[in-house]
């Protein structure tokens, strides 16, 4: 049985391939960003969190605008159907197999992944910005900039880098890379060559390291951090312009590259949910290899998860089971 149902079909049906190959690095970079236990010596080389973090809610934003429309109840609906399956499946499975405990509310606003509360709340926020301020985006986008802006400045202690360390505020930021993504999923891009995307890529993940690193050599430079999201949202965009080309998005052409990206992209919210479980320095012995150990046995068990809620959506509708709907992805 092929793991992957109607490959070809999903990728000629619409979807963006520049926003595929985005959730793959998405998944890859999150995933990165929390293996410092694999590390033994090399601690310093995990990176790569916000800008995971900002792919991911930038490719939310972008098909949450190209989706199709429909009342609020309906459409909310379906981003539950989404989320709250593999939420309650993972709670179960983690309490058999990794004696976690879960409280009933924590199946709502589970303190483990800030993603699900945070993005669960922009659903709101977007559905109203697509139904009344589709026109103004670059307005919305900026008065949100200037507002979160300045409540950082207001409510932060700039003394220490903050901006995307483990602190409640900083999930405000992520939400202008969803607004980022709708204002691109609806404008009309010139055609950039392939050479001109990479240059600034590299020129604004660069930037963006610049400024973290000089931060944390000199907490005097911290009140400047807000500096820092612009070449962040730069690095964001032009690795979607980079993805997007036609001479990078031809990968989906062979199926022996494109079936695997593909694969792992739709797993990104398992993948997020089932690696906290999974890291161990068991195998830091075999350094580097136990870092592709890893990846894979997390793949792999983000796949059963899928499966698992899969199952448990169909519980509870009208649709035959069937072991290709079971395993599709």
């Amino acid at each position: 049985m092929t793991l992957i149902v109607n490959y070809y079909n999903q990728i000629g049906g619409g979807k963006n391939r520049g926003v595929i190959l985005l959730k793959f690095l998405a998944a890859l970079l999150i995933t990165y960003s929390h293996m410092g236990l694999l590390f033994p010596q090399y601690g310093g080389l995990v990176t790569g969190g916000a800008i995971g973090d900002g792919l991911f809610f930038f490719c939310s934003g972008f098909t949450l605008f190209l989706g199709r429309t429909d009342n609020f109840p309906n459409w909310y609906k379906r981003r539950i159907n989404r989320i709250y399956p593999t939420i309650i499946m993972w709670a179960l499975l983690s309490s058999l197999f990794f004696d976690w405990n879960w409280y009933v509310e924590e199946l709502i606003i589970p303190p483990r992944y800030w993603f699900v509360p945070c993005i669960m709340v922009y659903y709101v926020i977007f559905y109203i910005i697509r139904t009344f301020f589709m026109n103004h985006l670059k307005w919305v986008f900026t008065i949100f900039f200037v507002v979160i802006a300045l409540s950082s400045i207001w409510l932060l202690d700039y003394t220490k880098s903050v901006m995307y360390a483990d602190v409640s505020f900083m999930r405000v930021y992520y939400f202008l890379f969803m607004l980022l993504g709708a204002m691109t999923a609806i404008s009309k891009r010139k055609e950039r060559t392939l050479l001109r995307a990479g240059v600034y890529t590299i020129i604004s993940v660069g930037l963006y390291y610049v400024c973290m690193g000089s931060y944390k050599l000199d907490s005097t430079l911290c009140r400047f951090q807000l500096i820092s999201l612009m070449p962040l949202l730069s690095t964001i965009y032009w690795l979607f312009v980079f993805c997007d080309a036609a001479k990078v998005a031809r990968i989906f052409d062979k199926s022996w590259m494109g079936r695997p990206v593909y694969f792992i992209s739709t797993l990104t919210l398992e993948v997020y949910m089932v690696q906290y479980a999974l890291f161990t320095d068991r195998f830091n012995d075999i350094f580097p290899w136990n870092i592709l150990l890893t990846y894979i046995v997390i793949f792999l068990i983000a796949y059963f998860l899928k499966c698992s809620s899969n199952l448990f959506s169909l519980l509870f509708k009208e649709d035959r089971i069937t072991w290709e709907k079971v395993c599709q992805v």
